[in-house]
């Protein structure tokens, strides 16, 4: 019986290799593109909530400080970290869109009316209004409203 065995065993041994079968060619997939962001200025909601958060960081920015070379520095520093909020609020009121701005603010008009106050009422504002630097600095930053 082992000499079966091993003859079997033998046997199924030495029978040659099966072919081995290579896959189908698979075709090559394109990745879909990356879908492009939104510029901002076309996406007003989050314009609205880039400028507000903007908005409250020059008041935190105007109470935090009593030098008004300090504070142009500082708000140049603002300006450049939020450039593309600054350009597109810009191409908003450029383009004429400023009720849409208005009306993608208005969720934000609590926030944006104590920022407002804050910056009314920081010392500041009246120390630097004849700082010519200041004065230029915080309306290219701020601007006008909508």
């Amino acid at each position: 019986m082992r000499i079966v065995a091993f003859v079997l065993l033998a046997a199924c041994g030495s029978s040659p290799a099966p072919k081995a079968t290579t896959p189908p060619p698979v075709a090559p997939t394109t990745a879909a593109a990356a879908p492009q962001p939104v510029p901002l200025d076309q996406n007003l909601p989050v314009l609205a909530t880039r400028a507000t958060q903007l908005y409250q960081s020059v008041a935190k920015l105007l109470t935090a400080n009593t030098d008004c070379a300090a504070a142009t520095v500082q708000l140049k520093q603002l300006e450049a970290a939020n450039a593309d909020v600054v350009a597109a609020n810009k191409k908003v009121l450029h383009d004429g869109r400023a009720k849409e701005l208005r009306a993608a603010l208005e969720p934000h008009a609590t926030d944006n009316d104590a920022a407002a106050q804050e910056i009314v009422a920081a010392p500041l504002m009246r120390t630097c209004s004849q700082d010519r630097a200041f004065t230029d600095t915080f309306d290219e930053l701020v601007g006008s409203p909508p």
